[in-house]
């Protein structure tokens, strides 16, 4: 069904704060709206290409500032994932009762089909995967996007028909919605995270339980059941409520028992072995549960078992988490740059079997490197840690304070893997799991990983001090 559209823009005069990729796909659909687009961007330089398609579409735009001209006579305002809502000329706007949404509510609300929508602290991108390839090989019109990094705003401007929307979504997504539904709704997991943007872990938490607040009893809710916070009875969802677990069976739930992945939903009972399923880490068996939950959810009796134990044996994961990269003399080489937080990097030790040098470092986000210290210091297999990034001092006070002091700081990455090359042996692990965001030397944890990839390669076929 053609979902009603919540803002009529021809004509009305709109702001994008933000030129990112959600920014632009925002501006795209704004465009072709009707709408009169006006963009600001903190950012003093922009790509020139992006400067030449702004002066031909005829969009007026300021660099390096968000200026009163921003808001002043303005109907309505959207926000990219990257921009703060909470900043002082936002505030202004609200004080003016402008309205502020972001790039996801706008996309939402000029959609045709149903959405499915993930979110959690970890595991996101791998979930959104999976959700998209099971229900693509069951013949669905499946569109995945979202944080993944295609924004929804893109794919609606040039979807002409009903499509499902397999959507990754962000704190940030989440916290400039109105309107927003999704008809399935997944929260995979929570911890603290991003706390240099939020004020404390419960404003975190709470933009994340955003995904939830349109929902209605016709609507469905996904909630890791192992989580303490996500099993909590407090969270005041209205939507049918259907957990996961992977450490116990569930009376009307998903859960893994032996080698096997029970989905076991209002009566009905299947069986999925996972003897081909080929990512590891018990984290990763979660995402697949969750995502057997969502699929199955959508289809009901149109799910197929042969076709989905066909999907998630095919899966190979994604890029950059957990990523097989080579074996070098005995040693492998694993790129889990997409570990931008000690959680993900505690799941990725828990996926270890041999002796493993990590490589930990980079940009600052204010977080608590305690427990990761614990993990390290506990893992049976952790052998040395060399750290890199404007992180470093504190992950090294972490690891002293748990007494782990096989440890080297390094200047960059490259000397990082250096480092670990040269310390590591015949059947043994070189593991970039950085557990911190990229930016203190690179834009993402793409390019970062794309970086790792590089730098082992070249130093085997003697390019590494070349490049």
């Amino acid at each position: 069904m053609k979902r009603k559209r919540k803002f009529l823009l021809k004509g009305k005069k709109v702001t994008v704060f933000g030129l990112g990729r959600s920014g632009v796909g925002a501006i795209k659909l704004l465009l072709k709206s009707g709408a009169d687009v006006f963009v600001t961007e903190e950012r003093a330089e922009i790509p020139s290409p992006l400067v030449i398609w702004l002066e031909s579409e005829g969009i007026s735009f300021e660099l390096g500032m968000h200026s009163r001209r921003a808001i002043e006579g303005k109907d309505l305002i959207v926000v990219s994932p990257g921009v703060n809502p909470r900043i002082p000329i936002l505030e202004q706007a609200r004080r003016e009762h402008i309205p502020i949404i972001g790039e996801l509510e706008l996309a939402y609300n000029f959609a045709n089909g149903e959405f499915i929508a993930i979110t959690g602290t970890s595991g996101k991108s791998t979930t959104v995967s999976l959700i998209g390839s099971i229900l693509s090989k069951h013949g669905e019109n499946v569109v995945v996007c979202g944080n993944i990094g295609i924004p929804v705003s893109e794919v609606v401007l040039n979807m002409n028909k009903k499509a499902t929307y397999v959507v990754e979504v962000s704190s940030f997504q989440l916290e400039t919605i109105l309107n927003f539904k999704p008809y399935i709704a997944v929260f995979l997991n929570f911890s603290d995270d991003h706390l240099d943007r939020y004020d404390s872990s419960s404003e975190y938490l709470n933009a994340k339980l955003n995904i939830f607040k349109n929902q209605t009893i016709n609507d469905y809710a996904v909630l890791n059941k192992n989580d303490k916070v996500l099993s909590s009875k407090d969270l005041r969802i209205k939507a049918k409520i259907y957990y996961f677990s992977s450490i116990e069976p569930l009376k009307n739930g998903t859960y893994i028992t032996e080698n096997d992945a029970i989905i076991n939903l209002d009566g009905v009972k299947i069986k999925i072995p996972l003897d081909g399923f080929k990512l590891k880490g018990l984290h990763n068996k979660e995402n697949l549960l969750s995502a057997l939950s969502a699929s199955y959810l959508f289809l009901k009796d149109r799910f197929s078992e042969s076709i989905t134990r066909e999907v998630i044996y095919d899966f190979k994961g994604l890029p950059h988490r957990f990523e097989f990269v080579n074996n070098y003399l005995g040693i492998d080489f694993i790129n889990d740059s997409k570990s931008t937080k000690p959680e993900s990097t505690i799941m990725a030790l828990k996926c270890l079997n041999k002796p493993t040098i990590l490589i930990l470092g980079g940009s600052e986000k204010g977080t608590d490197f305690i427990p990761l210290a614990n993990a390290i210091v506990n893992s049976p297999f952790v052998k040395m840690v060399i750290i890199t990034g404007k992180t470093q001092k504190r992950i090294k006070s972490a690891l002293e304070s748990v007494n782990f002091r096989k440890y080297k700081l390094v200047s960059s990455l490259k000397n990082a893997i250096h480092e670990a090359i040269l310390k590591a042996h015949k059947g043994e692990v070189v593991l970039l799991s950085p557990a911190c965001a990229s930016f203190d030397e690179f834009s993402d944890f793409e390019e970062r990983g794309e970086y790792f990839k590089k730098c082992v390669d070249d130093f085997f076929k003697g390019n590494f001090f070349n490049s």
